[in-house]
């Protein structure tokens, strides 16, 4: 991964995370997600999701509203 070190994601980005996941309760994530950090290497970040009761495989927990986050999102383009 070193070649990309430092560069930004320039594309249009939704995060999606469950408030239950463990990655996202690792001590200093939540504050780099919602501090400016992640915004800072994905400037097109469009909208952060934090799905209360999910955990880290959002997508077998709530489908149907993982589905709709992701088609509202493509919709915009």
């Amino acid at each position: 991964m070193a070649p990309w070190t430092g560069e930004q994601i320039k594309v249009p980005a939704k995060f999606i995370v469950g408030d239950l996941d463990l990655t996202y309760n690792t001590p200093g994530v939540k504050e780099y997600i919602h501090n400016g950090g992640f915004k800072r290497e994905v400037p097109y970040l469009q909208e952060m999701v934090v799905m209360e009761g999910v955990a880290h495989f959002i997508n077998q927990e709530r489908p149907e509203e993982i589905s709709a986050h992701i088609y509202d999102f493509i919709k915009k383009f």
